[in-house]
């Protein structure tokens, strides 16, 4: 990402995002490694998971372009709601005309993240606490399943 604007709002958003993005991918990890009996099954398990948050992240594949019978996973991608944060806080209040590829016409960088990806800013809020609840969720069940599951053979 880039031509981020110099504002403390833009940076505490990114900050913000970032961090619980970090925080629920590392939760995550630790959950996997926890409801499996080894690291190597984890390790399998969440790299094929990893995969599928990237294809469903909403920035490959936008989503007005998904098929509808493939959004709702779109709506539980934790990394989605990295994305959507990430393009709204820190390009969907820019007036500044971009070039489109395949358009002749000059499109404010608001208006194609509304159109394009269908980012709306008034959303912010709600991204916010779904990120936290990502990480809540993932250590939650990390130290649930550390508790109960055990896979020790004797």
């Amino acid at each position: 990402m880039m031509s981020f604007q110099w504002t403390a709002a833009k940076f505490f958003w990114f900050y913000f995002i970032s961090l619980f993005s970090f925080l629920y991918f590392t939760y995550y990890g630790m959950m996997t490694v926890s409801l499996s009996p080894n690291h190597q099954v984890a390790a399998i398990f969440a790299s094929t998971f990893y995969s599928v948050f990237n294809l469903f992240s909403g920035f490959f594949i936008p989503k007005p372009r998904i098929p509808k019978w493939w959004v709702w996973y779109y709506w539980i991608c934790p990394l989605q709601w990295t994305v959507y944060g990430l393009i709204v806080t820190q390009y969907g209040d820019l007036e500044e005309q971009i070039s489109v590829p395949g358009s002749k016409d000059l499109v404010r960088t608001k208006d194609y993240v509304k159109d394009h990806f269908g980012y709306h800013t008034d959303f912010m809020p709600v991204v916010a606490i779904v990120l936290v609840g990502f990480a809540v969720f993932f250590a939650f069940m990390f130290a649930y399943c550390i508790r109960k599951l055990n896979f020790q053979q004797r």
